[in-house]
C-alpha cells in the first residue's frame, strides 16, 4: 500500500525554492500588526467575462475561469484544493479531503474526507461524493444524448476526454460515512491521478439537491434505475461506469434539472439550491450584467474564516472602462491594462494602490478549427500552420503590447513558474519559429501556393504530396481565413490587427477580423464540432486567455488536445500525440515520467496544434495598499476574499 503523502513529492521543494525569490518580488506589503474586520472588498472582472454558470458540474461552453475560480468555487469546493500561496501544489488545508492512499500497485485509491459542514449543518459525507460521481458519469456517458440537443441530459463536462475520468475506473463506492474507495482499470501514474482525475470532483449537497423538480421532494434520484452489477473482484452495491448494466436515467435527470436552474441567471440570488454552500462565502445578489455580492458564509469549515463583511465582483464592459474606475479609487482589486502601464506611478501614489503582476500556470494559444469545412483542410496542413506560427511575432508583441513583461512560448507546458522543471529543454530553448516571413512565404510556395504579398494568395498546385497543396485542399482556393476574438480587449485588438497585417503584407493571407463577448466566443468554439459534425461558424479563435492547468493540474494536455476531449475546441486530432499523452497517465517513477511529458510536449511544440501566443501575466494587478492576503496571487486564477482583510 502507498500513501502519496505529500503535494507532488519531489516537485515542491524545487518549485518551492525557485518561487519563494519571485513572490517576495512581487509583494509590496507585509502583514499590519492591528487587522480590522469588516469592509467590502471590490475585485474588477476582466473585461467582457462576467461569471454566466453557478453549477459546478458545467459544460465546454459555460468553462471559464471567471465561473470555476472567481465565483462558483467561493461557494462549492472542490474535495481536492490545488494553488497554495502562489506554488502549483495541492493545498491540503484547504482540501476536504486527506491525500488519496494508493494501493494494489496503485489501482485503488482510498479516499478519506475531513469532518466539514453545509451551510444547512449538514456534514459533507462520502454519499455527496457518490452523488456527484453518479451526475458525472451520466453526463459523460456516451450513450447519452449530445449536450445542447432537444434530450440533452444536462451541463455536460468540460474536462471530459475520452477513455479519461471517470470510465477509467472499474468502480467508485462509499464504504464509510466519510470514505470512498475507486477502483482502476489500470495502474496509473498517482501524482497524475490525483493532479487530474481525483482533482476533477466537487462534492455536492445530496440531501438538497438530488431532485428532478424545484417542487419535488429530495430522494436518490442519482441511484434510480440503475442495474447494480457485481464485476469480479467487486461488491454488487458498487456503481460500475460505462457498463452496459448500469442505465443512469436517475442520474441523468437530476442534472437535467440542477441545469435548468443554472440557465436561470435572474434567479441566482433567491433560488434555495444555490444557498447550501460549504464555500467560505454564499450569494446575495446576482445581476444581469455580472455584478455580484456574496457575504461570509458563518458555517465555513475551513480556516481562516472571512474577516470582511462582503466580496462584490464588478462587470466591465472594456478596459477602459474597469480603468476608469480603478483611477477613482472605486476598486480594492484592480487591473491596469497594458497600453495604460505607464500610469502605474501614478495610481500608487494618488489612489494608495500597490502593484503585483498576476502570473498563473497556463499556457496561451488560440485555436485552428480543424473541422470547418471550408478552411480546415488547409489548417490541417502542418506547412501551412508553420507558415501562420512564422508571421505571429511574439516578442514584438510582448513589447508593444504587453509593456514589455512577458515570455516566448513554444508549447503546453507552461513558463512559468520560472525554471518550471515539467518544461522540456526544447521549450525553454531557442525559438522553434520565431517571426520569420522569408520562411513562410518559401512554405507556402514549396506546397503548390501562388503567393501574392499585400494580395490573397492562392493554391495553384492541388494534390497530395511534395509541391502540393494538400488533402482537401481545391484548386484556386484562396488563403481567406476569419479570427474571432474577444471584444473590450484592446491588448487583444492589437495583436490581431499586427498579425493580421504581417500575414497580409509578407503571404498574401487574408484574415479578416471578428468580434465577440468572451462567453460566446466560448461557446462559438465549443458547439460539439467534430469531423462528423463540423462546424462552419468560426474558422480560428483567439479568447485572450490561457488555458489555466485545472482540473488537469499536471500539464500533460489531456484535456485540451486529445482526440475527442471536451475542451480540444478545435477538435486537433492525431494518434502520435494521443499515444504521447496517455504514456505521462502509466509512468510510474519521475524518470519514466519525464521521459514521459517531455516527448509529449516536444511533439506538439513542433506540430503547431494551436497558434502559441506569448504567455503574459494574467493581468497586471492594483490593489489598495490597506488591503492585506491579496498576495502572492494565486497561479490557477483562484481568489482568496477569505484571507483577506483592511488594517
Amino acid at each position: 500500500m502507498r500513501v502519496l503523502s505529500g503535494p507532488r513529492g519531489w516537485r515542491t521543494v524545487g518549485l518551492s525554492l525557485g518561487l519563494a525569490a519571485i513572490l517576495a518580488a512581487c509583494s509590496s506589503t507585509t502583514a499590519p500588526s492591528h487587522p480590522s474586520g469588516g469592509g467590502v472588498v471590490t475585485f474588477a472582472e476582466e473585461a467582457g467575462t462576467p461569471p454566466t454558470y453557478i453549477l459546478p458540474l458545467m459544460s465546454a461552453a459555460d468553462e471559464s475561469n471567471a465561473n470555476l475560480y472567481q465565483f462558483t468555487n467561493q461557494m462549492f469546493l472542490p474535495l481536492y484544493w490545488f494553488g497554495d500561496h502562489g506554488e502549483p501544489v495541492l493545498n491540503q488545508q484547504l482540501s476536504l479531503a486527506h491525500p488519496p492512499v494508493f494501493s494494489d500497485n496503485n489501482t485503488v485509491a482510498t479516499v478519506t474526507l475531513k469532518h466539514w459542514v453545509w451551510s444547512n449543518g449538514k456534514p459533507v459525507t462520502a454519499r455527496d461524493v457518490i452523488f456527484w460521481m453518479n451526475l458525472l458519469a451520466a453526463v459523460t456517458d456516451p450513450r447519452a444524448p449530445a449536450i445542447g440537443s432537444s434530450t440533452s441530459p444536462g451541463p455536460g463536462w468540460f474536462a471530459a476526454v475520452p477513455g479519461g475520468f471517470p470510465e477509467n475506473l472499474v468502480s467508485y463506492q462509499q464504504t464509510g460515512t466519510y470514505t470512498v474507495v475507486f477502483r482502476m482499470n489500470a495502474s496509473y501514474n498517482p501524482t497524475w491521478f490525483l493532479y487530474n482525475e481525483l482533482s476533477q470532483i466537487s462534492p455536492l449537497p445530496q440531501a438538497a439537491w438530488d431532485r428532478l423538480s424545484s417542487g419535488g421532494a429530495v430522494g436518490n434520484y442519482d441511484t434510480a434505475a440503475q442495474t447494480r452489477v457485481a464485476l469480479p473482484n467487486t461488491s454488487p452495491t458498487e456503481y460500475v461506469p460505462g457498463n452496459p448494466g448500469t442505465a443512469t436515467s436517475g442520474a441523468l435527470g437530476v442534472a437535467q434539472f440542477l441545469n435548468s436552474q443554472a440557465l436561470s441567471l435572474s434567479t441566482y440570488a433567491s433560488n434555495p439550491l444555490w444557498q447550501v454552500v460549504d464555500g467560505p462565502f454564499h450569494l446575495t445578489q446576482f445581476t444581469s450584467d455580472g455584478f455580484v455580492k456574496m457575504v461570509p458564509n458563518r458555517a465555513y469549515s475551513g480556516s481562516p474564516k472571512p474577516r470582511i463583511s462582503a466580496f462584490e465582483l464588478e462587470p466591465f464592459t472594456s478596459d477602459s472602462a474597469e480603468f476608469d474606475a480603478l483611477r477613482s479609487g472605486s476598486l480594492s482589486i484592480g487591473y491596469i491594462p497594458p497600453q495604460d502601464y505607464s500610469q502605474k506611478a501614478q495610481l500608487e501614489k494618488q489612489q494608495g494602490y500597490s502593484f503585483s503582476p498576476w502570473y498563473e500556470f497556463q499556457t496561451w494559444y488560440g485555436a485552428y478549427n480543424f473541422t470547418n469545412p471550408t478552411v480546415g483542410p488547409i489548417l490541417s496542413q502542418l506547412y501551412f500552420r508553420q507558415a501562420f506560427q512564422s508571421l505571429l511575432d511574439q516578442p514584438q508583441y510582448i513589447k508593444e503590447f504587453d509593456a514589455g513583461i512577458g515570455s516566448i512560448n513554444q508549447g503546453p507546458v507552461p513558463t512559468y513558474p520560472p525554471g518550471n522543471p515539467d518544461e522540456s529543454p526544447l521549450e525553454k530553448g531557442k525559438q522553434i519559429y520565431p517571426f520569420d516571413p522569408t520562411k513562410a512565404v518559401r512554405l507556402l510556395r514549396d506546397n503548390g501556393w501562388t503567393v501574392i504579398p499585400g494580395g490573397t494568395s492562392y493554391c495553384s498546385s492541388t494534390g497530395v504530396g511534395a509541391g502540393h497543396c494538400g488533402s482537401g485542399v481545391r484548386q484556386g482556393q484562396k488563403a481567406q481565413l476569419t479570427m474571432l476574438y474577444l471584444t473590450g480587449s484592446v491588448e487583444a485588438t492589437e495583436q490581431m490587427e499586427a498579425l493580421q497585417s504581417a500575414l497580409r503584407k509578407y503571404a498574401g493571407i487574408d484574415m479578416t477580423l471578428t468580434q465577440q463577448p468572451f462567453a460566446d466566443v466560448i461557446s462559438t468554439m465549443d458547439n460539439n464540432c467534430t469531423f462528423k459534425t463540423p462546424c462552419p461558424s468560426w474558422q480560428l479563435a483567439n479568447w485572450n486567455f490561457g488555458w489555466s492547468y485545472s482540473p488537469d493540474y499536471f500539464p500533460t494536455g489531456g484535456e485540451i488536445f486529445a482526440t475527442g476531449a471536451a475542451s480540444n475546441g478545435g477538435d486537433y486530432s492525431n494518434p502520435t500525440n494521443d499515444a504521447n499523452i496517455r504514456a505521462t497517465h502509466t509512468a510510474l517513477t519521475r524518470a519514466a515520467e519525464l521521459q514521459a511529458l517531455f516527448r509529449y510536449e516536444d511533439f506538439l511544440a513542433v506540430q503547431l496544434p494551436a497558434f502559441w501566443l506569448p504567455n503574459i501575466p494574467f493581468q497586471f494587478t492594483m490593489y489598495k495598499s490597506n488591503l492585506h492576503g491579496v498576495v502572492p496571487q494565486d497561479v490557477f486564477d483562484i481568489i482568496y476574499p477569505q484571507e483577506m482583510y483592511f488594517s
